[in-house]
């Protein structure tokens, strides 16, 4: 941090990075370094709860995405989801984000029969083809109507 003469702040410089995780409630449940060992389990209990969380008034565990396999991975990893029994045709989006919640890439964007297991694969590239570093990030399903449902992902090299 940086001040003038009298000690009062006037730009402030901060060398370390910091994540906060996010409940599905819109309260911070845990904040600290990318790099603390308690980000792992903080972001696994934000991601079940509001996996479990509704929108609207659909039920809560009509589709599901699935874990992804093999994980820890390299260079791929495959990503089952499945869409509910009755439900149609559906739209679905698939994304992996990093550890930050930035996009990396969608797998899949469109409709997708209900009633069925689908799967997508990533190679561990962004959305121009850059391969990424090794890591942790979250595989993300979006489906009409439904809390969005997520899932961590190591990538290995």
């Amino acid at each position: 941090m940086k001040g003038n003469e009298n000690g009062i702040p006037s730009l402030y410089n901060c060398g370390t990075d910091y994540v906060f995780v996010i409940g599905a409630d819109g309260i911070i449940k845990w904040r600290g370094s990318p790099n603390n060992s308690g980000l792992a389990p903080a972001l696994e209990a934000a991601i079940a709860e509001i996996s479990t969380s509704a929108v609207g008034d659909g039920p809560v565990a009509l589709h599901q995405l699935l874990p992804g396999y093999p994980n820890p991975f390299n260079p791929m990893t495959n990503i089952p989801f499945e869409l509910a029994e009755d439900s149609g045709n559906v739209a679905v989006k698939l994304d992996i984000l990093d550890i930050r919640g930035r996009l990396v890439r969608t797998l899949v964007d469109g409709y997708r029969a209900g009633g069925q297991r689908h799967l997508a694969q990533w190679d561990g590239t962004d959305q121009s083809g850059q391969k990424m570093p090794s890591g942790t990030y979250m595989s993300r399903l979006r489906v009409q109507g439904m809390a969005p449902q997520a899932r961590m992902l190591t990538l290995v090299k």
